[in-house]
């Protein structure tokens, strides 16, 4: 997610919460340019668990023990994969929606949790057989007929609804679902699709999915992956996407509206797949030729590309808005129309709307095939997306990534909140995770040298890749490639509530 898009979302959420099927009203008090000298901050201490390691459920009875949120998750179960069906009354603002999940136990269970807020359960149905539950929000128990011993695999088909409307998180960005005045869109991060999708919706716990989205005639449903299935029917139309790829439920992708596909490829065949507004297919062109030119250049630094596809997906949403939804970033219209109209020329595009597309981009690599195991972990995002956009700025003409560093710097001489442990109220500001996950990105390259620094890059996600892990993973791991004992390194530029006033030499 960039900066600007954090208060966008906010401001969304107080156009939204009155009706669900009220028109958002357009609203935008930043830009992607203003978070190129903005930003925010997380991260875990040395002493946090790697994601290798099991959850005690008897421990953590509701929750995983997330430092930052610790309702999420649900020790015991470990959700392979989702087969999503759901349809959304634009009249009501009810979506009604069922969800086979596919999970295995990962301790002896008698009962079961889900995350769920705000839902209503008609059944669950495990292997066959009816189960009972109760909701306590923000959990769902879930009684099977038997225990499950650790180890076995089940299947559990819940069928429920909602009155689909964001909510407003403790974070202070709203997430959940959007209504637009010509569709649809699900902005979950950090703890949103409980509110519309029973699951493990905690970043440690990632799965496949499978969507099959109903919307009226005319319409497009769009998700995650690769387009399985399409048929009209008089009065509707069925959409059914499939994401091979392990995703975590803050990635996911749900939008409908008068939206059209395109498919192209991109360099050594990828597969791209964009969705832009009907109406603006021929404005959004530069958008769709220029993926090849960035996917190209991060490549060369990050390695091969690590999903099966990209693209983009540009809504009718309020200005300032970016995703890094899974293998097709969120992006906002009202961030490109104007400049396109200007020049369409996608070398000209402006600084903020360049900034935009390399961070989300970015994330492919760092956040969406590599994702944190824990929210305090969220700089192993953010930090790198803006480190990646400064040098893409750096490339196309742009602020230098030395000035862009130099500026971050300076705001971190103040003490704070330690980039790698933020509190929950900050952990999407941009001085901790965003530009002061950067500058130690920038301090760590200058410490262990360019070709260890892009090695260490490329093998976090040539290793990691379909996994979550921790801040702790990832020093073992600059240990491992630099052969050097970082400890000191980290302790005063990553854990620091004040960064030192100059970068190493």
């Amino acid at each position: 997610m960039t900066a600007a898009a954090q208060f966008v979302v906010a401001l969304m959420m107080v156009a939204s919460c009155s009706s669900a099927s009220a028109p958002n009203q357009a609203a935008d008090g930043s830009s992607p340019s203003t978070a190129e000298t903005e930003g925010s901050t997380t991260q875990p201490t040395s002493t946090l668990t790697t994601s290798t390691e099991p959850i005690d459920a008897e421990l953590h009875p509701h929750g995983i023990g997330d430092v930052l949120f610790a309702d999420l998750g649900n020790p015991g179960v470990d959700v392979t994969h989702y087969d999503v069906d759901v349809a959304f009354d634009a009249a009501t603002g009810v979506l009604e929606g069922t969800v086979l999940l596919s999970v295995t136990a990962t301790a002896n269970l008698e009962d079961f949790s889900l995350d769920a807020v705000g839902l209503k359960v008609d059944s669950i149905v495990i292997d066959g057989g009816p189960a009972q539950f109760e909701l306590a929000d923000p959990e769902l128990v879930v009684t099977p007929a038997a225990a499950i011993a650790k180890g076995d695999s089940f299947e559990a088909a819940i069928t429920y609804s909602t009155k689909a409307q964001p909510q407003q998180a403790v974070t202070g960005i709203a997430n959940g679902w959007f209504v637009t005045p010509g569709g649809t869109f699900v902005m979950n991060e950090p703890n949103g699709a409980r509110t519309w999708l029973p699951s493990n919706d905690h970043p440690s716990d990632k799965a496949t999915y499978r969507f099959t989205i109903h919307v009226p005639a005319g319409l497009t449903g769009i998700a995650n992956g690769v387009l399985e299935q399409h048929s009209i029917n008089a009065d509707d139309e069925t959409w059914v996407w499939s994401q091979a790829d392990p995703m975590a439920t803050y990635l996911i992708q749900v939008i409908t509206g008068d939206y059209e596909i395109i498919d192209t490829l991109g360099p050594n065949g990828l597969a791209l797949t964009s969705v832009v507004l009907r109406s603006d297919r021929t404005l959004m062109q530069p958008l769709i030729d220029g993926m090849p030119e960035q996917i190209a250049f991060f490549e060369e630094k990050f390695g091969p590309y690590p999903l099966s596809s990209y693209g983009v997906a540009v809504t009718d949403s309020p200005g300032g808005l970016g995703m890094e939804q899974q293998g097709r970033p969120l992006y906002s219209r009202d961030d490109f129309a104007a400049d396109l109209r200007d020049d369409p020329r996608p070398g000209l595009m402006g600084a903020s709307q360049q900034y935009l597309l390399s961070h989300e981009l970015s994330h492919m690599w760092f956040g969406d095939a590599v994702t944190p195991s824990v929210w305090q972990d969220i700089w192993l995002n953010e930090g790198f997306a803006t480190y990646a956009a400064w040098m893409w700025s750096e490339h196309v003409g742009y602020r230098s990534l030395a000035e862009n560093v130099d500026r971050a710097l300076r705001d971190r001489q103040t003490p704070g909140v330690p980039t790698g442990k933020p509190s929950v109220e900050r952990m999407f500001e941009f001085e901790e995770a965003y530009g002061g996950g950067a500058v130690v990105l920038q301090a760590l390259r200058l410490t262990i040298g360019d070709d260890a620094f892009f090695t260490l890059l490329r093998t976090w996600v040539a290793e990691n890749k379909g996994t979550s892990r921790t801040t702790n993973d990832f020093i073992t791991l600059a240990e491992r490639v630099s052969g050097a004992d970082l400890t000191a390194f980290f302790d005063d530029w990553l854990f620091a509530t004040s960064l030192p006033d100059q970068l190493p030499t």
